[in-house]
């Protein structure tokens, strides 16, 4: 049963039918879609692959894979509200995919002057815009805002461009630098500073830019972001959440620089370059997990106070 209701958003001069009653319709709009995503994955093919291989070879990117399975996740969950009324958005749609395939065109004409991670990350962004363009042309703009959690995840599969990645690593490694620096100073250590290096009689550590702790910042921002999404309410809150989950990614790195430094000085200064340095990562991060559960559980607490209000 075909309705009047009219999209709005033009394509070209013509108004196009949107509302689909019946139920076997929308059986056939997830047909639709897989068809054209399938589409998709077969035009960007090759980037793809070399995704898939980075993120397998790359400790920043092994997120990857799981980010897949994430938003799949979260969209099949809350089907039942991001697909209670879909709509035909021809428009819309069209143009979001024609916008993918121009930037695809672009990154692959433009392929020899960009860096490896630059032409991926444009090229994984041409895909995600191909995924979406192609959600909005069968689902309808009203679906795709109620998906945006999940389609907006699914965002997390694109590599930061070099410069970008530049940029969040050397603000992190100053960060964390300063933060060490205000925990040795409150433990009562008082190391000579110099550049990036604490300088103490029998050692010298540097938090170097490999100490940034980019990976699990990125880790706890995600989870923060999934806690935000599922325990809370507030778009104020959600925001103070990911905040809130850099502030502590950056004190659990300081935390274990302090606590690798006063071990190599206390009990055994090859402590620095044995496993206990490149697997000692994993306990501090638990640590920054309950730390960030634990804002998570008093920021729900005071949303449900403000509810119960009269």
């Amino acid at each position: 049963m075909v309705q009047d209701n009219k999209n709005t958003a033009p394509f070209g001069d013509l108004q196009f039918d949107t509302r689909i009653g019946d139920r076997g319709s929308g059986r056939y709009r997830f047909i639709y879609y897989f068809i054209l995503l399938f589409l998709g994955v077969c035009i960007f093919a090759l980037p793809l692959k070399e995704l898939i291989a980075m993120s397998l070879d790359s400790e920043l990117y092994s997120f990857i894979p799981l980010i897949f399975v994430t938003s799949g996740y979260l969209v099949i969950s809350g089907r039942r509200e991001i697909f209670d009324d879909p709509a035909w958005s021809f428009g819309y749609g069209a143009s979001v995919l024609m916008l993918s395939l121009a930037a695809g065109v672009a990154g692959l004409r433009n392929a020899s002057l960009l860096l490896p991670k630059d032409y991926l990350s444009v090229m994984t962004f041409s895909f995600w815009l191909f995924v979406a363009g192609a959600f909005i042309l069968i689902f309808g703009k009203r679906s795709f805002m109620k998906a945006i959690f999940p389609l907006g995840m699914l965002m997390f599969i694109i590599p930061f461009p070099e410069m970008i990645l530049d940029k969040i690593v050397g603000f992190l490694q100053i960060a964390s630098y300063t933060v060490t620096s205000w925990i040795f100073h409150t433990l009562g250590f008082f190391p000579i500073q110099e550049g990036f290096m604490f300088k103490f009689p029998d050692i010298t550590i540097e938090v170097a830019r490999q100490c940034s702790g980019i990976r699990s910042s990125m880790a706890l921002v995600i989870l923060s972001l999934l806690c935000g999404h599922f325990f809370l309410r507030s778009s104020f809150n959600r925001i103070l959440l990911v905040i809130s989950a850099v502030l502590i990614a950056i004190f659990k790195n300081g935390v274990r620089i302090v606590g690798l430094t006063l071990s190599a000085i206390y009990v055994d200064p090859r402590i620095m370059s044995g496993p206990i340095h490149k697997k000692g990562g994993y306990p501090v991060f638990i640590l920054a997990f309950l730390m960030l559960i634990a804002v998570v559980a008093v920021m729900k607490k005071l949303e449900k106070r403000r509810l119960d209000k009269p």
